[in-house]
């Protein structure tokens, strides 16, 4: 077992040690999230798997502009003459980089969506109060 503590306020001071912890953490967090669900009493009535489905949904909203900063991060640095590649022309791979950065950005709007429409059934669904079994 993995026990992570980990400062989540928007006022803790930046770091690149504390953003690339941010990052591993939201990987864990979603392995571990795969690993529970993979059990039925992960979740209790069809509420959970609404409120699962919109929280996933709200962090599918923030990833276009965590990929926009990381992008616009890459490409200051890229300006600033701060990044080289080996063998390559880095104002072409950071171009590169930014590119696949508002792909993923794009794909994150269209996940959210997914799941909204996801949400949008999920929200009608109650347990039966007979707890049948058919």
């Amino acid at each position: 077992m993995t026990t992570v503590t980990i400062d989540l306020s928007t006022g803790a001071p930046p770091s690149p040690d504390r953003t690339r912890q941010l990052a591993k953490t939201f990987a864990e967090l979603v392995r571990v999230m795969n690993h529970a669900t993979m059990h039925h009493e992960a979740l209790g009535e069809p509420s959970d798997a609404d409120r699962v489905v919109r929280e996933l949904s709200s962090a599918a909203a923030r990833l276009p502009q965590l990929c926009a900063q990381i992008g616009g991060w890459l490409q200051r640095e890229q300006d600033a003459g701060r990044i080289e590649v080996a063998g390559e022309d880095p104002a072409v791979s950071v171009m590169a980089a930014v590119m696949n950065l508002e792909d993923a950005a794009a794909a994150a709007v269209r996940l959210q969506g997914e799941l909204d429409a996801a949400a949008s059934v999920t929200s009608t669904l109650a347990a039966r109060e007979d707890g049948g079994d058919e």
